[in-house]
């Protein structure tokens, strides 16, 4: 048996309708299959009876003084009007004795329900009623008949009497008459599709087969609250405004305003149609007067879709016709199918006299009940399908029940791997656990525990059998199709009323295994026909074309129930409370339900600590992070969220922000949460918890790692901007050879400028400043290098190693820069120093001038053919020579000093410096920085000082001396006055100097 459909789509819709009235009788009493019915009396549930005592009690009952009003409850597809069309096919007229009146839902316009009702009869009555209906006919349409009905419903509201203060809003010419004759809210009530228009057409036309429920009154959304969408509310009158606003406000006035629509509502389809009120009632008065001594019956299959007469017919039927033992209209035995709700809304008066004439029938079947026996809901849906098969022409060709599959060569097969109902009808291409879980996940969201037999028909009998023929033809059934609507739903709604699914496992396997329409299909068949497990009879494989699956299911981390002690003392480590509503929230979740907050909290606390307590910093080589930077690149607390996302768990985090772990919705993550929970509450319950957190470690690993370096502004990019601040910092500091290899860049760039001090008191204080500012910022630098690229103990300690070979790389990196990096592409902790850097090096070349000016001095003072230590010489002779004839003007001891400092000075500094101030020049950044950072002028500026002092004294003393010899006073030897002449001729070339300056 494979791929094969039984039965044909045409013969569905011929069989299966969804409305009751809708069959022939053949069709009807074919499909028909006993439910139990519920009694109640005097306001208290009686027992539970059989469809034929029902139908017993109805005909051969006493009526109480003429009446039997029989009400048939339910909620709305409960069968209730199908019991009713039974009853009229089982049910039978007698001439003379018996006459059957039957208002199906498919006749409730109001000229058939009244010519239903008074039938052939003749008479003033009669004529007067069908003349009226004559005139509806031939002069009124549907928008017609709408604007009548406001009009009426104005009138009758506005002459109505206030029992209470809500009402006396509601009433006369300022309450709800203005609203429904202001021409802007007429427009609004009467645009297509509103309750007006609709109530008026259905009053013309009654109700099409098929077609779907008919409005029967006003609800809060047929108000005019919405009408501002729809136009501009100041175009209403002012007083039609007043009453809006008034209505708008009040929630209490607005129930009020639909209780008075409702209670005129009868009245005022009666009067737009030119229909008396009461002329309905005096009719059939007249027809159960001429009946006397015959009995009325009755059959109304939905009072509440009636149009109009509800109240004449009400008042006909619970007239009583026995007064004093006399008969004086004839006997009416009522059945009328209604819903619970609406009859709760009839009036007091009625609703007493029908109860003292018969007990209340309810035919609402609980799921639950009705599988006592495992065969009522099964064999319900057994006839359809048996029905199906035949079709309507076999069925009503034939005058006896027909059983399809007899004589089917896939029979016994069939029934083998299907099931048949205990008559033996064929369930295919359902099995009886497909039929209860569809039955169920049909059923009325709001009712889940009743059998509702329109909905089951509508929705997992007439739709299935249609349009899913061609998929099962195909190999394709269950198609993705198959209750769609109705499996999402079921994923939608709260976990207690959600049906039971495939355990976590399970579906984490059909996860991993399948995708697409594929996996749909196992998961369909194994929630449906494998009665929520993966045990599937071999043959609904083989008739759907879909391969066996042979899936390997885990539920080691199914939540279990707590373990018992085997042995007196012995401990067990159960799954607290706590965690197994944790599991239970899980396990909702990845059914459709929204995760709890507090346990996708938990969940992504165990999964960001896991992940932070995995990492590795060895690769690359870096210090432990701190708390801070760790919160940062892994957000913890508030914004954990954005290191750890679970779809639907209500986190806040925007939309722009990538979480480093994105759990979808998907079984194998539930299993994962249940996992985790479960381990962090007991790692004994669930040992594999521990290998499912490094695997989620060792999976982030990488990300989080980049997001760590990131956070830190540790990327290479960043280090080696670092670096190249750092080494040209060093060069000004003079750390760093003029030819310098590739382990001084190194040493350069971690040097952190612990002890160091220049001492060299020659510098201009520019200089000296800017070098101290850049010194007090560049130890936060190179720590932030050295956690770059060395490792630590933990966070707080030290770095104690370097990774050498990256170090090289970065500092080979920065070295060919070919220029300075920008602020922007420093790294945060090195950019003060870098700012510091900069100012430092823009104090350079105040200092090049500085020294500039100090070897021209020099220069100036010393001629070319005259060298530094004969200069010394000459000015020490000039010394000891004037200080007899008292050309020393500056303390003696002082120059004594100055002279014997001068020659341990060493004057080839003063080269060096030249040489280096001539290879600055053009230069600049590093370059710069190496040719200068290391010069010491010490020596050089202090010659210059020397020289300078020197200058001083000795152009005193020859100034006296050229006196003395004007006036022959001066007497020195020759050697005297050859050093006077040299000196004299330095003296001379300075002066020259300076004038050419």
């Amino acid at each position: 048996m494979n791929q094969v459909v039984c039965w044909r789509p045409e013969d569905v819709a011929n069989t299966i309708p969804t409305e009751a009235a809708s069959p022939s009788k053949p069709v009807l009493l074919a499909t028909h299959t006993p439910l139990r019915i519920r009694k109640a009396g005097l306001g208290e549930l009686g027992e539970s009876i059989s469809e034929e005592e029902f139908l017993d009690e109805f005909l051969n009952s006493t009526p109480k003084e003429g009446i039997r009003v029989t009400p048939v409850l339910g909620q709305s597809g409960s069968g209730k009007s199908h019991l009713v069309r039974w009853a009229e096919a089982r049910i039978q007229p007698i001439p003379g004795r018996r006459r059957i009146i039957y208002l199906p839902k498919t006749r409730t316009s109001l000229r058939d329900v009244i010519e239903e009702l008074v039938q052939k009869e003749t008479g003033e009555e009669f004529d007067e009623i069908r003349s009226q209906l004559g005139g509806l006919r031939e002069s009124v349409d549907p928008e017609k008949l709408g604007r009548r009905l406001l009009d009426e419903l104005a009138e009758s509201i506005r002459e109505a009497a206030a029992d209470n203060f809500l009402s006396k809003v509601l009433v006369g010419e300022r309450g709800l008459y203005v609203l429904l004759h202001d021409p802007m809210f007429r427009e609004y009530l009467l645009r297509p599709g509103a309750f007006v228009p609709s109530r008026a057409a259905h009053a013309l036309r009654g109700r099409g087969d098929n077609e779907e429920d008919v409005p029967t009154e006003f609800t809060v959304d047929d108000l005019p609250l919405s009408i501002a969408d729809h136009g501009n509310i100041r175009d209403a009158g002012s007083a039609a405004r007043l009453m809006f606003k008034r209505l708008s406000a009040d929630t209490k006035l607005q129930s009020a305003a639909i209780d008075m629509l409702n209670e005129h509502l009868d009245v005022a389809v009666m009067r737009a149609a030119d229909l008396g009120v009461g002329t309905v009632q005096r009719a059939f008065m007249t027809l159960r007067e001429k009946l006397v001594g015959q009995e009325i019956i009755l059959l109304v299959e939905d009072f509440a879709i009636i149009q109009g007469i509800k109240r004449d017919l009400l008042d006909a039927i619970i007239e009583v016709g026995t007064v004093a033992g006399v008969e004086k209209y004839a006997t009416v035995r009522t059945m009328m199918a209604v819903t619970s709700g609406y009859y709760d809304k009839l009036d007091d008066t009625f609703r007493t006299r029908a109860e003292a004439s018969s007990p209340v029938y309810y035919v609402d079947v609980r799921i639950d009940d009705a599988e006592d026996d495992g065969t009522q809901l099964v064999g319900f849906v057994g006839r359809y399908l048996n029905a199906a098969r035949l079709g309507k022409a076999k069925i009503e060709a034939s005058a006896v029940s027909v059983n399809a599959c007899e004589g089917c060569q896939f029979r016994d097969e069939c029934h083998a791997t299907f099931g048949a109902t205990k008559d033996g009808f064929g369930l295919y291409p359902y099995n009886e656990p497909a039929l209860r879980r569809a039955i169920k996940i049909t059923a009325d969201p709001m009712r889940r525990d009743l059998f509702n037999p329109r909905t089951v028909l509508s929705k997992m009998v007439r739709p299935v059998l249609a349009n899913e023929a061609s998929a099962i033809r195909e190999g394709r059934f269950p198609s993705p199709e198959f209750l769609r609507h109705d499996r999402a739903r079921d994923r939608s709604e709260s976990p207690a009323n959600r049906l039971p699914d495939l355990p976590l496992s399970l579906r984490r396997a059909l996860d991993e295994r399948y995708e697409g329409p594929e996996q749909t299909r196992y998961l369909v068949v194994f929630q449906f026909w494998g009665d929520v497990s993966q045990n599937v009879n071999p043959g609904i494989y083989a008739a759907f074309s879909l391969p066996s699956a042979d899936l390997e299911a885990d539920d080691a981390v199914e939540p279990k129930p707590a373990p018992i002690p085997t042995t007196p003392g012995e401990s067990v480590s159960p799954i607290s409370a706590t965690v197994r509503r944790q599991l239970e929230d899980v396990d909702n979740w990845s059914k459709g339900s929204p995760l709890p907050q507090a346990v996708a909290r938990e969940i992504r606390s165990i999964v960001r600590q896991a992940m932070v307590a995995g990492l590795d910093w060895s690769e690359p080589i870096m210090k432990d992070p701190s708390a801070p930077i760790l919160a940062k690149a892994v957000p913890d607390k508030a914004q954990i969220s954005r290191t750890v996302s679970i779809e639907d768990s209500r986190e806040g985090r925007a939309a722009v922000v990538e979480p480093i772990v994105r759990f979808a919705r998907t079984p194998g993550n539930a299993l994962l949460f249940q996992t985790l929970l479960q381990f962090q509450d007991n790692p004994a319950s669930a040992p594999e918890g521990l290998l499912r957190l490094r695997e989620l470690a060792d999976r982030h690993r990488g990300e989080l790692t980049g997001r760590v370096i990131a956070a830190s502004d540790f990327s290479d990019d960043k280090l080696v901007a670092a670096a190249a601040s750092l080494i040209s910092g060093a060069a000004l500091c003079g750390q760093l050879p003029t030819k310098p290899k590739a382990s001084d860049y190194v040493a350069a760039a971690l040097w952190g400028g612990q002890n160091y001090s220049r001492g060299d008191t020659t510098l201009t204080d520019l200089w000296t400043k800017a070098e101290g500012a850049y010194l007090a910022t560049r130890k936060m630098a190179v720590e932030g290098f050295r956690a770059a690229i060395g490792s630590s103990q933990g966070a707080t300690g030290a770095v104690h190693a370097i990774d050498d070979p990256r170090a090289r790389k970065i500092v080979e990196a920065a070295r060919k820069l070919t220029a300075p990096p920008e602020p922007d592409e420093m790294p945060d902790w090195a950019l003060v120093a870098e700012k510091a850097r900069r100012n430092f090096e823009a104090s350079v070349h105040v200092q090049i001038a500085d020294w500039r000016r100090v070897v021209a001095e020099v220069r100036n003072h010393i001629p070319d053919d005259v060298s530094y230590s004969a200069t010394v010489d000459a000015i020490i002779a000039a010394t000891q020579a004037g200080q007899s004839q008292g050309y020393v003007k500056e303390r003696l001891a002082d120059v004594q000093r100055a002279n014997a400092h001068a020659k341990t000075l060493n004057f080839s500094s003063v080269a060096r410096l030249e040489s280096a101030l001539v290879e600055a020049d053009g230069k600049s950044g590093l370059a710069l920085a190496l040719t200068i950072g290391g010069i010491d002028a010490r020596d050089a500026a202090s010659i210059r000082e020397y020289l300078r002092f020197s200058a001083v004294w000795l152009d005193a003393g020859l100034t006296a001396a050229e006196s003395q010899q004007r006036d022959g006073a001066l007497d020195v030897d020759e050697d005297i006055d050859a050093v006077l002449r040299k000196w004299a001729r330095i003296l001379e070339a300075e002066e020259g100097e300076k004038g050419v300056r």
